[in-house]
């Protein structure tokens, strides 16, 4: 076989070859990214450096200071007080469309930063629900992007590993999220869902089951477990349940193949 990438042979199974596999690995790889790549809140001109530029005396634009999400992380990074650092992380990750419901039909625009961003959580931790709702967003585009990879014709071992490593990951995050009361039931519907996608459909539905009754969220996360095991009468019933049950409906309907 060849590698549908660059045309180099590939081992059997596989339409990845070896180098390109390492390529994809090392990339927050996520197949459903937003058609408009600049599709967050700084094209639509909120909190945008670009439109703070105006008559300048000097003969360049320093972009190292501002209020635009992104320069703020960098800087909090390099300060020696970071205390703010969960709320700016938190602000720009749910700027980008990244939820705290993880559904798997989130679109997120291309941004070469996110593979730093999911690496913060591995030497920084801080108290807090802000802080919680950060790894939890984290963890939701680690595991969409443990789903996604393992998809790709990369051969039987290594989409499960790639699978592995990511939803590991994200599992972890989901788990440091959960020690914090007002993000527990989140955190555990969203490792449900991680659930589903490694193929332990019973113990995601299960899960779900239990935390659905206090939770729209929940519930529209089991109706789509149920939807995507081709029990689509059920689903349809769980979001008759919701406050927008048309709404969830679509939802539960959105990105299936």
């Amino acid at each position: 076989m060849v590698c549908t990438f660059c045309g180099a042979p590939s081992s059997e199974g596989a339409m990845v070859c070896a180098a390109c596999l390492e390529k994809v690995q090392g990339e927050l790889y996520l197949r459903e990214w937003a058609v408009d790549p600049r599709s967050d809140n700084r094209s639509l001109g909120s909190r945008s450096a670009c439109l703070r530029i105006g008559p300048s005396s000097k003969g360049e634009v320093q972009l190292g200071k501002g209020s635009d999400p992104y320069l703020l992380i960098q800087r909090t990074l390099q300060a020696e007080d970071r205390s703010h650092l969960p709320t700016i992380l938190d602000q720009y990750l749910s700027g980008l469309g990244a939820g705290l419901c993880l559904m798997g039909d989130e679109q997120i625009p291309p941004r070469s930063m996110l593979g730093e961003l999911v690496a913060i959580p591995e030497r920084m931790d801080y108290p807090g629900e802000r802080w919680g709702m950060a790894l939890i967003r984290l963890g939701n585009l680690l595991a969409i992007s443990a789903r996604d990879i393992s998809r790709l014709p990369l051969g039987e071992n290594a989409r499960k590993e790639a699978f592995r490593e990511r939803a590991g990951r994200a599992a972890d995050l989901y788990r440091r999220a959960g020690q914090i009361a007002e993000l527990e039931g989140t955190a555990r519907s969203n490792l449900a869902m991680l659930r589903h996608w490694a193929g332990d459909h019973q113990a995601a539905e299960d899960e779900l089951k239990v935390l659905s009754p206090s939770s729209d969220n929940s519930k529209l996360q089991l109706a789509k477990v149920l939807w995507d095991m081709g029990r689509e009468e059920e689903a349809v019933e769980i979001t008759s349940r919701t406050l927008d049950p048309e709404g969830a409906t679509v939802r539960i309907r959105r990105g299936c193949e």
